[in-house]
């Protein structure tokens, strides 16, 4: 066994420093003046405590507003939503602003692609830009994300850290950490080609990538995945470049999760799809889960001596070094103060949520679903 950690633990530790590195090959030259007229598409569902302060946020953008325009998706929601955001089109005749409200909810598996897909149907604009309603874009967000694409790109991936309002609690501060891992994962991949995972709280694609992988056809029959499987839809399907955004001007902030156990329960829905990622990207996540079960169980054996320290040791430098990478040139580098709680506490979150995330049902929104056990097309 001793042998076995030290090769995985070698393993683990190259890859990270692979992706490291290629966080920064994502650097482009930037078009100073992109022209090309933009869509805004969120998709909400009972959001009337969130929802007007997105609305004001999308108005207030720098890009010119002619050039732009919002498509809001009422998923059929029973608060005070549409409301809110019909009386806010009407107080801002200036902006092109629309509702659309999501129909045939209950006749579909993933309602929140469907009413993504209406909002798609019914848009003009030539790139598509995403973001959750309980999500701040920036004034600079739409000019950042449209100056990434060139004539190769169709796709760009933004960063949606968990801060309104900035973190000041332990747990927040730690959940602002684990974000900023999966952002630093999903830049460096990226940087080779290989992009390992997106989120749907910031997020652009062209409108003809939609249309050129079918929308969301393939991917129809998962509750969630109009983000991570998408994008897996795109990287297969398509010649077209995907670019990750290293824009702090990009960065589209979003509200803390209520708890502790709202946290987990999404990270046990994104674990949920861990099998359907392809083999390559599936292999690669079950050799992690296996390198941080092995570390575990050594750690909790007193008589296997330092090298599950030393293991210990070595993971924590590689996973410093990725995420401090990533940290400074986002301009996120506060959050590595609690680097070493986190560090403790990953080990066991890893084998915790990597057995239980395949395995239990889900509830998105009021419905409890499990994915099908079947590998995505």
């Amino acid at each position: 066994m001793p042998y076995l950690l030290l090769l995985l633990t070698l393993l683990y530790t190259a890859a990270l420093i692979g992706i490291a590195l290629g966080v920064r090959i994502n650097r482009t030259t930037r078009c100073a003046e992109p022209r090309t007229f933009i869509s805004v598409i969120v998709a909400a569902r009972n959001e009337s405590a969130h929802i007007l302060a997105l609305c004001r946020a999308l108005a207030q953008q720098a890009y010119p507003p002619e050039r732009y325009e919002v498509l809001f998706v009422d998923d059929a929601s029973t608060d005070d939503t549409a409301r809110l955001i019909e009386t806010f089109i009407a107080e801002h005749p200036g902006h092109a602003m629309r509702l659309i409200h999501s129909q045939g909810r209950e006749q579909v598996r993933s309602p929140k692609k469907h009413a993504l897909a209406q909002g798609i149907a019914g848009a003009t604009g030539e790139i598509l830009l995403f973001t959750d309603a309980d999500c701040i874009p920036p004034a600079t967000w739409v000019q950042a994300m449209a100056s990434q694409f060139d004539d190769e790109t169709g796709m760009v991936i933004g960063f949606s850290p968990y801060e309104v309002p900035l973190p000041h609690t332990l747990l927040q501060r730690v959940v602002a950490l684990e974000s900023l891992s999966l952002a630093a994962l999903a830049a460096g991949t990226t940087g080779y080609g290989r992009p390992a995972t997106c989120s749907g709280r910031n997020l652009a694609y062209r409108k003809c990538v939609f249309e050129e992988v079918g929308g969301f056809a393939a991917i129809a029959h998962f509750v969630s995945g109009d983000d991570d499987l998408f994008l897996k839809l795109v990287h297969e399907r398509t010649p077209w470049k995907i670019r990750y955004a290293l824009d702090a001007g990009s960065i589209v902030p979003t509200r803390h999760l209520s708890g502790l156990k709202a946290f987990v329960h999404q990270r046990l829905r994104h674990a949920s799809k861990g099998f359907y990622y392809g083999w390559r990207m599936t292999g690669t996540l079950m050799l992690a889960y296996g390198f941080n079960l092995l570390l575990l169980v050594s750690l909790l054996l007193p008589s296997r001596g330092l090298m599950p320290w030393v293991a210990l040791g070595v993971k924590g430098c590689a996973e410093f070094f990725l995420l401090g990478r990533f940290a400074l040139i986002m301009k996120r580098s506060r959050y590595l103060a609690v680097f070493p709680l986190a560090e403790l506490l990953h080990i066991p979150y890893v084998v915790f949520i990597g057995a239980l995330g395949p395995l239990l049902r889900i509830r998105w929104k009021e419905k409890r679903i499990a994915e099908p056990m079947q590998e995505a097309s």
